[in-house]
């Protein structure tokens, strides 16, 4: 055979040699299937901001997905919990290359304070639901501004009658707070409220220049109230202008007596004047004392002879008469 054509044949056996592992993996990719899968494993919510009226929301979608994931969509809905309507729809695109396996997607929403809500996640591909999840929101009032916050725990209540002075009753509330934080602007404020009718009977507030963390705090009130009534004693803790906490407390100045006969609860009086401020009961006048005289002790046998003298007298009168 001829020397160059199997020259030319060894090269081409060569050639092919090594573009043959090309066109191999081309041909592989080709037929090699690709299973796609996406779904929703978990969801996780955390604060972002929050403000007065607002909180912000960040949710943790936990997905679960194959490496090759086309035209999927979340869609995310909002709803009115009370009343179900529609509040809003976010639609967040899953990335159609990515790790198989679980990822997350990161999405905050705004929402107002003063309701509750009902959210919904749903999976779309090919604009097809594939999956749905829902949620509910609420609570978000207990929400407060880092410069609004406020760590203390009521741990006890004391009262002390200090007096009684005509209608009134003077009593010293101790409460006994611990505070998990230093603060320099909180204000007190403590009120006695009667309990059946809600009336407020008095009330004081109390400035603290100082709140150390790890101590407990001693906030003392002098109140003076119309005895022969319960109440409710309140403190209210206040920071930048809002109230943040409250707790309250019963003080029965008039513990309901039970009647042995037909085992009944008196009725309680409500006398209405008693809690207007400023407003001073009539005195009742004080009854008079009766003057007791003390009888001198007499000699002995003086009792008869005034006796017999005084018979004696009468029967003299008798016979000058006749």
């Amino acid at each position: 055979m001829n020397g160059k054509i199997v020259a030319a044949i060894i090269a081409a056996i060569f050639i092919f040699a090594a573009l043959l592992p090309l066109f191999t993996n081309v041909f592989a990719e080709e037929r090699k299937p690709e299973r796609e899968f996406v779904e929703i494993r978990n969801i996780e919510m955390k604060v972002d901001r929050v403000n007065e009226s607002h909180a912000e929301i960040t949710f943790i979608v936990s997905i679960y997905r194959s490496e090759l994931v086309k035209n999927a969509t979340l869609i995310i809905s909002v709803y009115d919990r009370q009343t179900n309507l529609l509040l809003g729809k976010k639609a967040v695109d899953i990335a159609e290359k990515g790790d198989e396996g679980l990822s997350e997607l990161n999405i905050t929403l705004p929402f107002e304070k003063d309701r509750d809500y009902r959210i919904a996640f749903e999976i779309r591909k090919d604009n097809m639901p594939i999956q749905r999840k829902e949620m509910g929101l609420r609570g978000l009032e207990t929400l407060v501004p880092p410069d609004k916050e406020l760590k203390l725990v009521l741990k006890d209540v004391d009262f002390e009658i200090t007096g009684v002075y005509g209608n009134k009753a003077i009593v010293k509330a101790r409460f006994y707070i611990e505070t998990m934080r230093d603060y320099d602007d909180v204000t007190f404020h403590v009120k006695a409220v009667q309990y059946e009718s809600g009336v407020l009977a008095n009330e004081s507030w109390i400035e603290l220049q100082k709140v150390e963390k790890g101590k407990t705090l001693l906030v003392e009130s002098v109140l003076s109230v119309p005895k022969d009534y319960n109440y409710l004693v309140k403190i209210e803790a206040w920071r930048n202008g809002a109230m943040l906490k409250t707790w309250s407390k019963a003080l029965n100045l008039a513990p309901t007596k039970t009647l042995p006969e037909n085992i009944t609860e008196e009725k309680v009086r409500f006398e209405i004047e008693e809690f207007v401020k400023g407003y001073r009961p009539v005195a009742t006048p004080a009854p008079t004392t009766p003057v007791v005289y003390e009888r001198k002790a007499q000699a002995p046998g003086f009792e008869i002879l005034a006796a017999i003298a005084a018979g004696g007298a009468v029967l003299w009168m008798r016979k000058k008469r006749l």
